[in-house]
């Protein structure tokens, strides 16, 4: 696990590896939270920059799981 630093704040973030995707970043809902304003667009370019490299963003609890556990959960999610 690895920190991503936005606006002053620290955020989790964590490398795992899909099948037929390689290894992605996965980091917090609540970053994520930050990097739109309320109509849905950036808050700024590094926003852009930050959300192009994160893969997908899960909540604190899940962020904690185990790697079989996350990988599940996103796959899950990403064949929804």
């Amino acid at each position: 696990m690895g920190m991503i630093k936005f606006q002053e704040k620290e955020f989790t973030i964590r490398e795992v590896e899909l099948p037929n995707r390689g290894n992605v970043i996965i980091s917090l809902s609540s970053l994520n939270d930050l990097l739109l304003d309320d109509n849905g667009g950036y808050v700024s370019d590094e926003a852009i920059s930050i959300d192009e490299s994160i893969y997908y963003f899960v909540d604190n609890s899940e962020i904690e799981l185990s790697d079989e556990e996350l990988i599940k959960k996103l796959i899950c999610e990403i064949n929804d």
